[in-house]
């Protein structure tokens, strides 16, 4: 992932993209990943939550890039157009008395 860059172009959102939804597929699939290794007296709870934890690991590297990318709204400017504007209550018109 580092030989990708952090510029945007659709190459390097397509790899991060990539990179980030296939820990989730595999989280998803945890149980055929690991039915060659089931036997009636062994665990396997140890190793699935180890390979849950390293795809979890796995995704947070891909949100660290996509942040250094610049496509995470981290600022509170990316969510200034969610706010609606303010009316003023009062003005400072100048009023002239005769």
């Amino acid at each position: 992932m580092w030989m990708t860059g952090s510029s945007l172009s659709i190459y390097t959102i397509m790899f991060t993209m990539s990179f980030a939804t296939k820990p989730f597929t595999s989280i998803m699939q945890v149980q055929k990943a690991f039915k060659p290794f089931k036997h009636a007296n062994l665990s396997l709870i140890l190793p699935k939550l180890i390979y849950i934890l390293s795809n979890c690991v796995v995704c947070a590297l891909a949100i660290y890039k996509f942040s250094n990318m610049g496509i995470v709204p981290v600022q509170p400017a990316d969510w200034a157009g969610l706010l609606s504007p303010k009316t003023a209550i009062e003005s400072n018109a100048l009023v002239v008395f005769d």
